[in-house]
C-alpha cells in the first residue's frame, strides 16, 4: 500500500529553518542552500526522500502509530529523517531531519 506523505509547511518554516540554541538544524540546512524564502524546495526534497528510500521501523510511538527512520542524501550530505506512520498505515508524516554524523 502506498501511504500519503505529509510534510507540513510549519515543520519546515517554524522548526527546521529557525535557529535554536539547542539542536539547531537551520545552520546545516542553510549551508545546503535552504532558507525561509525557498522552503518549498526543502519540502519537495524531503518528500522525495520518503518516496525513493526504504524506511526502518524504530519503535511504537507513545501517542499511536510507529516511528520510522530513513537515511538518505540531501544534496551531497547524509541525513536522517524520522517519520510517523499512522495506526491505519495510510499516512507517513514527517517528524524531523538531522545530519547523519557517521
Amino acid at each position: 500500500m502506498k501511504q500519503t506523505i505529509i510534510v507540513e509547511k510549519a515543520k519546515i518554516t517554524d522548526y527546521l529553518l529557525v535557529w535554536k540554541e539547542k539542536n539547531d538544524k537551520s545552520a546545516f540546512l542553510n549551508r545546503l542552500g535552504y532558507y525561509q524564502n525557498n522552503w518549498e524546495d526543502l519540502q519537495n526534497e524531503i518528500i522525495l526522500i520518503a518516496q525513493n528510500n526504504d524506511s526502518v521501523f524504530q519503535r511504537t510511538a507513545p501517542f499511536g502509530g510507529s516511528l520510522h527512520k530513513i537515511v538518505a542524501k540531501l544534496k551531497d550530505k547524509s541525513v536522517i529523517t524520522i517519520w510517523l506512520l499512522t495506526e491505519d498505515n495510510e499516512t507517513f508524516r514527517f517528524v524531523t531531519l538531522y545530519p547523519n554524523d557517521l
